[in-house]
């Protein structure tokens, strides 16, 4: 079996080892928290700041619904209901008031971020259940494969890390030692930072802190692409760190500075949708959405690729670079400038 099988053998079990874990997680979420649906991704502004645009929220069934507590904020439960009227539209609001009638509970809810409690109140036999965790802005990432171009994207990317070979060939050369400065990958933490901000500190707005993000990330994809000593080490840490953070992260910085929310990608209503929904016919707002989200990633990723192609062919003066980086001694740089010579 030649290098290139092992190599595709390699990815395909990686990714079939993960979607194992996906769906294994999410049987196991089922079961522990009563519920079909036991995470959502919130779409739109109305829970802000309590619930951002782009969290992933986690909901339990509700066993007994004398114990839901519904006061005004932030006291009530967040309850995630199917809109009365509308089978398929999921609403995640508060829980404000309630009263008990002849069918069970009734529960005037309201929108953090709204002025106004929601016109029709919400009998307790369309609700889903209520939100006990939260993870910020990483839920556009499951949202963003469900479109079309999103999809493609993504689908792109894994092509080019699976078969760079092919794409950024290396030319023919003993492989020197050297060691990958870890460092170099200092960049790439920024994001999980800043995720960690937004989630002990949520904010209406925040677009600085998370270009700060995309800038670092900038910088990580000029620097690990020369640094790395093993590129498919090198290539697998750029490829999740892009579409698991800086796509969610490019995704946020659209709705703050075009307004944009995934409630706009579809023709479609609500402030959540489930995990496992596929939605893949967006709409021209999503259409404008996707090209700001290509213009803040795209630069990162043609310096990456650029860069990784230019060491690869050993081309001057990235080829030195790479190995000071990498720690190689000076004698082995200078001897093989003679060989070319």
């Amino acid at each position: 079996m030649d290098d290139g099988t092992k190599e595709i053998l390699r990815y395909g079990a990686t990714f079939i080892v993960l979607i194992a874990v996906f769906y294994g997680g999410m049987f196991l979420l089922r079961n522990n928290l009563g519920t079909e649906n036991p995470m959502m991704v919130v779409i739109s502004q109305s829970m802000i700041p309590t619930l951002g645009v782009g969290d992933f929220i986690f909901i339990e069934a509700v066993d007994d619904f004398d114990d839901v507590d519904a006061a005004p904020p932030p006291d009530g439960d967040i309850l995630v209901y199917i809109r009365p009227g509308f089978e398929d539209e999921y609403i995640v609001h508060r829980a404000i008031d309630r009263h008990e009638n002849d069918h069970g509970w009734v529960y005037t809810t309201k929108g953090d971020n709204n002025m106004f409690p929601d016109g029709v109140p919400v009998p307790e036999r369309l609700i889903v259940g209520r939100v006990i965790h939260r993870l910020p802005v990483v839920g556009y990432f499951s949202l963003f494969i469900k479109t079309m171009k999103g999809f493609a994207m993504v689908a792109a990317l894994m092509l080019i890390a699976f078969f760079y070979d092919g794409f950024l060939p290396k030319r023919d050369q003993e492989k020197p030692g050297g060691r990958t400065p870890w460092l170099s990958l200092t960049p790439f933490t920024v994001a999980l930072l800043i995720i960690a901000v937004i989630y002990f500190n949520p904010k209406k707005n925040n677009a600085l802190i998370e270009f700060v993000a995309l800038a670092a990330w900038y910088v990580g994809s000029a620097i690990l692409p020369l640094a790395v000593n093993d590129d498919d080490m090198g290539v697998m840490v750029w490829l999740y760190h892009l579409v698991l953070l800086m796509i969610p992260i490019a995704c946020d910085l659209v709705w703050y500075t075009m307004h944009i929310t995934p409630s706009n990608w579809w023709n479609f209503q609500g402030s959540i949708v489930p995990v496992t929904w596929l939605l893949m016919e967006e709409s021209a707002a999503f259409n404008r959405a996707f090209k700001r989200i290509t213009l803040y990633l795209l630069p990162g990723i043609l310096v990456f690729l650029g860069l990784m192609y230019l060491k690869r062919r050993g081309v001057e003066p990235f080829r030195s670079i790479s190995y000071r980086l990498q720690g190689i001694d000076k004698s082995y740089i200078i001897k093989e400038k003679k060989l070319e010579t």
